[in-house]
Parts: C-alpha cells; sequence; structure tokens
C-alpha cells in the first residue's frame, strides 16, 4: 500500500480497487451518529416536489395515467387499458415536439450541427488536460458515500439473478466541487456546447447546470442491457477518465431511436402487458428484438482516449458495453435535471420569445 502514497486520481484508484476492492463499498461507521441536519429555507422548496411523488405513489393505474400522463417520473402507462392505444406514443411525440423547440434559439452558423446532434442523439468533444481533476477525485472517495445510483448487480429480467463479479460505485461530488469540475471543464469546450446540451435535454440549459459523480465500474450490471431511462428527453453525459476501448465497458447508444416514438411506445406497451414490470417503467430489448433494434438502427460504440466527452439523450436506447478488462471503468457521470413536458414548453417558449427581441 505504501506505493499509492506516491498516486493521485485515477491511477490510485486503480492500484486501490486491484489491492482492496472492499474499500469501494459502502463504509459503515459504526456507533457513530449522523449529525442533525439544519433546517434551511432551501429545505422548504422540496415540499412541493415531496407531495407531488407521494401523491403519484397512491393514486389507482389508471388515474396515474390520466393526471400524470406529461410528468417525468410517468415513464410508462400504468394500466393495461392505456397500454392497449397510442397513448404513450402520443405523449412521446409531444416530448419530441417541445423538445425540438429548443432550436429555435440556436445560432444560424451551427444550426445544422446541432440539428445533427438532437436527430441522432448524441454529442462528443475532447478534453484535452483532466490532470487538474485529480486531487477532487481523490477527495470524493473520501468525503462521499457511494451508491449503485441504478447499476444493479443483476439484469431487470424478474430472475434477480445476482452476476458474478458485477461491482459498481458511484460518488456523489460535492456542490463545491461540481463548481470547480465545471470551471476546469469549460477550458475545452467551444462556445457552441451549451446549443448541443439544451438539443439533447429538451430545454435551454448550460454546463452550469450539469452535476457530477465519479464512477467506478467492474464487469456486467442491469445497465449492461439496452434500454431506455424514460419516454421523455434526458441529457447524461461521460467524460473518459481512462483510454476506453471494446471490451471496457463503452457507452453504446442505438442512433436516431429517440425520434422513433411508434417503436418506443410499442416496446413499452408490449412490456406492461406482459406485466414485465421490473422493465416496463424503462423498456429493456432482449434477444430477438435486440438483433431486430441492431438492424434498425445504427449501434454506435463510443470508444477513445481520456478525456472524450459523451454527451446521449438517454431516452433513446442505450446502455453499457461489455466488460472483459482486467481494469474498472472510471469515468466521471454527469447530467442536467430531468423536465417534465409542461417545464419544457415553459422554457423553451420563454427562450423563443428572448430569441425574437434579440
Amino acid at each position: 500500500m505504501n506505493q499509492l502514497k506516491n498516486l493521485i486520481g485515477v491511477e490510485k484508484i486503480e492500484s486501490m480497487f486491484a489491492e482492496d476492492i472492499e474499500y469501494f463499498y459502502p463504509r459503515k461507521e459504526a456507533g457513530k451518529k449522523k449529525p442533525k441536519r439544519k433546517l434551511r429555507i432551501e429545505h422548504l422548496y422540496w415540499i412541493p416536489s415531496l407531495i407531488y411523488s407521494r401523491t403519484y405513489s397512491i393514486l389507482p393505474r389508471i388515474l396515474k395515467d390520466i393526471f400524470f400522463c406529461l410528468s417525468i417520473i410517468h415513464k410508462s402507462p400504468s394500466s393495461k387499458l392505456f397500454a392497449r392505444t397510442r397513448y404513450d406514443e402520443l405523449r412521446t411525440l409531444i416530448d419530441i415536439k417541445i423538445s425540438a423547440l429548443a432550436l429555435k434559439r440556436v445560432r444560424a452558423n451551427t444550426l445544422d450541427n446541432v440539428k445533427e446532434t438532437f436527430s441522432s442523439g448524441s454529442y462528443t468533444t475532447n478534453l484535452l488536460n483532466l490532470s487538474e481533476l485529480d486531487t477532487l477525485i481523490n477527495d470524493v472517495i473520501n468525503y462521499a458515500n457511494p451508491s449503485h445510483a441504478g447499476a444493479r448487480p443483476y439484469f431487470k429480467d424478474g430472475k434477480n439473478k445476482k452476476i458474478e463479479g458485477s461491482f459498481s460505485a458511484y460518488y456523489t461530488f460535492s456542490k463545491k466541487d461540481i463548481k470547480k469540475i465545471n470551471l476546469i471543464i469549460s477550458k475545452g469546450l467551444d462556445e457552441d456546447f451549451n446549443y448541443h446540451l439544451s438539443a439533447l435535454a429538451g430545454y435551454k440549459c448550460t454546463l452550469k447546470d450539469i452535476s457530477y459523480s465519479l464512477s467506478i465500474v467492474y464487469g456486467e450490471n442491469s445497465n449492461s442491457e439496452m434500454h431506455q431511462d424514460t419516454y421523455a428527453s434526458v441529457a447524461k453525459g461521460f467524460i473518459y477518465l481512462q483510454d476506453v476501448y471494446d471490451g471496457n465497458s463503452p457507452f453504446e447508444y442505438l442512433e436516431g431511436s429517440y425520434l422513433d416514438a411508434t417503436y418506443r411506445s410499442n416496446q413499452t406497451n408490449k412490456a406492461v402487458l406482459n406485466n414485465d414490470l421490473h422493465s416496463s417503467g424503462s423498456t429493456r430489448l432482449r434477444g430477438q428484438e435486440l438483433q431486430e433494434a441492431v438492424k434498425k438502427y445504427k449501434l454506435k460504440t463510443f470508444t477513445g482516449s481520456k478525456g472524450l466527452f459523451v454527451l446521449a439523450n438517454t431516452a433513446g436506447y442505450h446502455r453499457k458495453g461489455a466488460h472483459n478488462s482486467d481494469k474498472p471503468r472510471i469515468i466521471l457521470a454527469c447530467g442536467v435535471k430531468r423536465k417534465g413536458v409542461f417545464s419544457k414548453l415553459i422554457i423553451n417558449l420563454l427562450q423563443v420569445i428572448k430569441f425574437k427581441e434579440t
């Protein structure tokens, strides 16, 4: 362990992982009471959101479909009645149309490139110098307690069969460190970055709206299945902190799948009608359906050197690629807040009005 003193950042994590994987599991602090959190004014803003989510959780399925049809938390039809209709397709089409309004404020000289990002569902750029992140990476594995962040050690097929060798740990950076990360990353981005980010999120947002977590993944997990996150546009990012190649869990995406409302809704409806509750909220493609999807859309595998920054609309189908390396894959996982259709409509209309006035 003495050699670790001379290592920093990703190299240190790789060595620690090889020597003692137990270090990266959630730490239980026996006999230590959690400090009481002081009530702040900002905590009051959580009350409407809490009421909203609690109301959703207790409503009967058919009422969820009616009253929360355009909500971001209502991932799929809850009732089989609505799953037999074009309900999911229509709300997906509404989201696509409203999300496309984010293109209205893009400058003419870059509009074609941003439209391509919107259509394909992804955007990439390269960050040249990430050494400034090393200290922040060292710090976050010490102050943050890791979570799996949805990367479960089994596939969401209802069998709950544990995948041997599966490991995932996501460490969320503090608000203070997130600001530092954004400052570091901003040095390597061009002026059009925010347009591409907004096109994928479906509403006007900027680099400063992104939050980050350090992701350490080894082997396969539930994210290895081809899936969509929800029916409405979602912008997620992946900054490679190592050289990532085939066999080292590269991010993979079915280009153009976000815009195919008919296909996506058909898969979601099928899951609901087949009582596949394990995957109907974020529909999975398996077996023959997966083979046909790969033929229908172009499967893009994002391999590249350290510093590759991938943004994607994860309402389109995507997955974590196969992991055959003896090292963990280490990235910065990031994203902006998910917005419902009504929120996006208001934000985008205001931006269109401002754009026309300038």
